[in-house]
């Protein structure tokens, strides 16, 4: 006698409401546990605020402003230059001309290099007068991009600011 529908045995598994709850819940238990998982390492590793006194150097914008027109009426010519002198070891070299394209007197040069995801790395640096209107310094920093602020001051007073973004390589070019 031929084998009816009803006859045939089956071989798949009943889904039960008991299985999708399980399932719902392994699924947002291993949802919960990943975020929890990274929640607690972006809290161990968050240094704090990326500015110190943002709202005072906010009221201080204008007088930037005014800073910056009055290094542009100086008509300075500042260039520098970065050489990697050995793994880790830069040597840094700026040249600092008036006007008049002479070497200004009384000029100290100041170098701040910032990292950009840990203020724990940044370095900075006075250069030494080398000749008139040259200066020089080494520095050891890692391989990477890095904030550069030049600073230049005459008679203690800052007149001069660049700032630069250097990417820092051991490679050979």
């Amino acid at each position: 006698m031929p084998a009816t529908l009803n006859d045939a045995k089956s071989d798949v598994r009943e889904l039960t409401g008991r299985q999708v709850l399980w399932m719902l819940l392994g699924f947002f238990g291993v949802v919960f546990a990943a975020n929890a998982i990274m929640a607690r390492a972006a809290i161990q590793t968050f240094r704090g605020l990326a500015n110190d006194h943002a709202y005072t150097e906010g009221l201080d914008y204008n007088h930037q402003i005014q800073a910056a027109h009055d290094q542009d009426a100086l008509g300075w010519a500042v260039s520098g230059a970065l050489t990697r002198i050995a793994p880790g070891r830069t040597r840094i070299t700026v040249t600092q001309m008036n006007a008049q394209r002479e070497a200004s007197e009384n000029v100290t040069v100041d170098l701040a290099f910032e990292h950009p995801a840990d203020r724990e790395r940044d370095k900075e640096l006075t250069l030494v007068k080398t000749a008139p209107g040259h200066y020089s310094g080494e520095v050891e920093i890692e391989p990477g991009q890095w904030g550069l602020t030049l600073r230049v001051s005459q008679n203690g007073k800052p007149v001069f600011q660049s700032l630069n973004r250097v990417d820092i390589s051991d490679r050979n070019p």
